[in-house]
């Protein structure tokens, strides 16, 4: 459990946990469009966690520069849903060192490289023992 909320933490000083105003902030929205957050969520392109009483939203998912969500979280939520894992599950997998890659890093690392990020998870997510 520790450990865990080691990850949240310094996941959220790395990228930030965004409110539901945070996100409609970044996506050009205002900030008082809360259900911006929660409607992308429902439409499975975010993915948030429960903290604090409240969804937050790890800031990777999105271009801040152009105000958009990362299209490759759409593919990692589907894929993730479709294997039984949780969107806690996927987030932390996401901020976590990943034998996938020849450093050993985070799939977050690699978000410039979507297909190898997909291609990852895919060997994650659908792997079977």
């Amino acid at each position: 459990m520790q450990a865990t909320q080691t990850a949240w933490a310094r996941m959220e000083a790395e990228f930030g946990l965004l409110t539901s105003s945070q996100v409609a902030k970044v996506l050009g929205a205002r900030p008082s469009n809360r259900m911006l957050a929660s409607r992308n969520r429902a439409a499975h392109h975010i993915a948030g966690i429960v903290r604090r009483n409240a969804v937050l939203y790890p800031g990777f998912q999105f271009d801040r520069v152009h105000g958009k969500i990362l299209p490759l979280m759409g593919r990692l939520i589907g894929l993730a849903m479709a294997n039984g894992w949780t969107e806690h599950d996927l987030l932390l997998w996401l901020g976590g060192p990943n034998t996938s890659f020849e450093e050993e890093d985070r799939p977050v690392d690699h978000f410039h490289d979507p297909d190898s990020v997909v291609a990852a998870a895919r060997n994650e997510f659908e792997t079977q023992w």
